[in-house]
């Protein structure tokens, strides 16, 4: 009798370990020998008294929802000892690797935060909840379009819309983790980790470390996540008044007061065309009351620097030369209010 299951090699060859490490999972960029290719190899190491079946469950439902804004699956295999799960290779790395480089403009905010948001109300639309939403898990492909990915916590939604999280990243956990007894929950969960991956987006990756860095026990963690004082919740003078309230009701305490649906963030997230939206932050100097915002106009830089201390602005274009010249529209001698400095950024 014939054996209808085949098995075959995969062979690739591992290049390096990569930001985006799991909890779980090692991932690390390898070079498939057959393809000729670099892919992104996740690694699992199997358990024992565990049924080795469920570990592919994290490359079925990638491979069952796709999406052009959720990485997919090229495919599982396993060993002895591992399960591996293959995916594209991205030059651009992750959101979180970017925020690392750099601050982002309100423009880049809006159209990286519609592209994973579209990727995840497409899984929301088939039942399916992210449950680790954070910017490691969204990626920038090549044409530099972001794209939701890691479904190694996801689960289907039951009969009442509601799903269970095995565990978390606690520092990306909305209140009701820690205040229900109930452990399921429903699509507000990851509306409020998206809501948290754009507050990242729009203080920075240093401010949010820096608020990030006072906790020293889970305990104080996780008071400050359930009385709303983590994350601050203060955002930087460029960021568009509707972009911040959008923000706000996705991370409210209160999980009837967000957003029900991603369809309704992606709708105002759309309705967004105006304000400082290409303004970028690029020095945060907290100890000598400066910032500095810079914006790129037709070869030229435009540079704000506000001085909390003065209330006041200096305006300057900076020529790639390095010459620089003073603008008056740009400069305000007193009297700066954080909603004067906004306009100023606006209206120009």
């Amino acid at each position: 009798m014939l054996n209808p299951y085949k098995k075959a090699d995969v062979s690739f060859e591992w290049i390096r370990d990569l930001e985006e490490q799991g909890c779980f999972s090692r991932v690390y960029l390898a070079h498939d020998e057959h393809l000729d290719y670099d892919l992104v190899i996740k690694e699992i190491e199997k358990k024992e008294n565990t049924n080795h079946d469920d570990y592919f469950n994290e490359a079925r439902m990638l491979y069952k929802n796709a999406h052009p804004n959720i990485v997919q699956v090229q495919y599982a295999a396993q060993c002895d000892n591992n399960i591996y799960i293959a995916m594209p290779f991205y030059h651009n790395g992750s959101l979180n690797l970017l925020m690392q480089k750099k601050n982002l403009t309100c423009r880049e905010i809006i159209r990286y935060s519609i592209q994973f948001l579209s990727g995840l109300y497409h899984i929301h639309s088939k039942g399916l909840m992210h449950f680790d939403i954070k910017p490691n898990n969204v990626m920038l492909s090549n044409r530099n379009e972001a794209m939701l990915s890691d479904f190694g916590l996801s689960q289907l939604i039951n009969e009442e819309s509601r799903a269970t999280p095995e565990f978390g990243y606690h520092f990306h956990m909305p209140p009701e983790y820690f205040e229900l007894s109930s452990n399921d929950y429903n699509f507000t969960f990851d509306i409020y980790q998206a809501g948290l991956t754009l507050y990242r987006m729009c203080v920075g990756h240093d401010k949010f470390e820096a608020e990030r860095s006072v906790f020293r026990t889970v305990e104080q963690l996780k008071s400050a996540i359930i009385d709303g004082s983590y994350p601050l919740r203060e955002f930087p003078a460029h960021i568009h008044k509707k972009l911040i309230a959008i923000v706000k009701k996705c991370i409210h305490i209160d999980p009837n007061e967000r957003y029900q649906s991603v369809l309704d963030i992606l709708n105002d997230l759309s309705a967004i065309n105006d304000g400082a939206l290409d303004w970028r932050l690029q020095i945060a100097a907290p100890d000598n009351g400066t910032c500095e915002w810079q914006k790129e106009l037709e070869g030229v830089i435009l540079s704000v620097v506000f001085d909390s201390e003065s209330a006041s602005t200096t305006g300057k274009r900076l020529y790639p030369d390095h010459r620089q010249r003073r603008v008056t529209d740009l400069t305000i001698d007193s009297g700066c209010t954080p909603a004067k400095l906004y306009r100023l950024l606006k209206d120009n």
